[in-house]
């Protein structure tokens, strides 16, 4: 099999600098500029509502805040009123007042346990916090009493 030689083609050595020419702006580069505008825009307003959100809850917890301090002080007031009023100097001038005299004498009466509990069961208010256990009932609540004050 034979093969063609070619004679080599030189090729001038001299170089030319490339034409220059004028390069438009890509539009892939102007949408990103449009995009990254736009994402800026946005973010500045929602800072903007946001940071308007928090001043007008703002003013809202100062105004909750005021009223606590009046309900505050008004309570200080009634306090101090209620305080005069049970005063026992006070107490003792107005029963006087009203015509009561001063006890002389006290004795301590004994309470039978049935009217004791009955008298339990018929003031509870149903939830009411007591010292006596839950699974207990209205019988063996009866026989604590009863033992409580040695009647068993």
């Amino acid at each position: 099999m034979a093969i063609a030689l070619r004679k080599p083609v030189h090729r001038s050595t001299v170089s030319r600098p490339p034409a220059l020419r004028v390069v438009e702006i890509r539009r892939r580069m102007t949408r990103l500029v449009v995009f990254t505008a736009t994402v800026v825009a946005v973010g500045l307003g929602m800072l903007a509502v946001i940071h308007t959100q928090i001043a007008s809850r703002q003013t809202v917890i100062d105004q909750l805040d005021r009223a606590v301090a009046e309900q505050n002080d008004r309570f200080d007031t009634l306090r101090a009123v209620r305080a005069e009023l049970r005063a026992p100097v006070r107490l003792d001038q107005r029963a006087r007042e009203l015509g009561m005299a001063p006890a002389v004498d006290s004795s301590f009466l004994s309470v039978d346990p049935l009217v004791l509990a009955m008298a339990m069961a018929a003031t509870s208010g149903g939830d009411s916090v007591s010292d006596v256990p839950d699974y207990l009932g209205p019988l063996d609540q009866f026989r604590m009493v009863k033992i409580m004050n040695g009647l068993d």
